[in-house]
This record gives structure tokens, sequence and C-alpha cells, in this order.
């Protein structure tokens, strides 16, 4: 993905840097796979870099592209469709997309994504928990008859 929207890139930075609490909502970088918007906490989101070259490993894992050196801090790269069980798009071997450098509590890693929207805040009681512990995916929330499945970060192995 080009960001020709640089605003698009600015008003996620600036929601980074607005990341006082609000109150009973939780904010959510919203992301498309395929069909389907997921959401990714704001609070674990570092920031937004436009796609780059990543350098591949010599172990093959689906969802694991590389690691990249950024201002001298390298970290892993994961394929979040791939992740997802989505399977792999043509887009990331072509680099077109964005990274998203998160932080999980531990360790910072990118995710790699095709479509990156826009910034969204959900009112907690409209978030319905997922009672499955080993997935990705932990709430679900539905507007305006689209349902988002948001996810939990540091459940990515």
């Amino acid at each position: 993905m080009q960001l020709k929207d640089d605003a698009l890139l600015a008003h996620v930075q600036e929601a980074l840097e607005q990341r006082s609490s609000k109150g009973p909502q939780s904010s959510y970088l919203l992301v498309q796979v395929g069909e389907q918007k997921f959401g990714i906490p704001m609070a674990q989101v570092v920031e937004v870099l436009e796609s780059r070259r990543w350098n591949p490993l010599p172990v093959k894992r689906d969802n694991l592209l590389g690691v990249v050196n950024l201002r001298g801090i390298v970290f892993t790269i994961y394929h979040l469709a791939c992740l997802l069980g989505k399977g792999e798009t043509s887009q990331a071997k072509s680099g077109q997309g964005c990274i998203i450098v998160v932080f999980d509590g531990r360790r910072r890693f990118g995710l790699w994504v095709e479509r990156m929207l826009y910034v969204q805040d959900f009112p907690n009681q409209e978030l319905h928990a997922l009672n499955d512990a080993q997935l990705l995916v932990t709430h679900l929330c539905v507007v305006e008859q689209e349902s988002i499945l948001m996810m939990d970060i540091k459940r990515v192995a």
C-alpha cells in the first residue's frame, strides 16, 4: 500500500500521541485482511512504517516474513493474514502494504498488513469477549451490521 494517505498516517500518529485514558472505551487501529476488519489495540501500537524490504530468515515459517533493522533495533515481521489463517497474499512478496510495529509488554515486533484503515474508539460494553484462550482474536464488536474482530497482540507466538 502506498501511503498516499499521509493524512491517515498523521491520524494514527496523532492517536498514538493522545493515548490518555478516555474512560470506558478502547481505541483500535483497524486493518483489513481479505474482506474482514480487524482491530489492533492502540495501546500496543508503537508506530506504523511504510512497507520496506525485510531480511528473510533461513528458517521458513508461513507467518514469519523476516527481520527489519529499524534505528538499530532488529525485530521480526509477521504476516498478519497468515497469523489469522487467511494465507499469504501476493502483496507481501511485492512489498506493498505497511508494517505496524507493536509492543506486547515483552517484545517489539512488526505486523505486515495489506491495508490499514483508520483509528476508531469502541465503548468497552460493545466489545464482546470470545472465550478461546488460544485465539489471536479475543473480542467481537458489531458496528452498523459489520463485525470487527479485535486482537490481543500478546497472543502472537
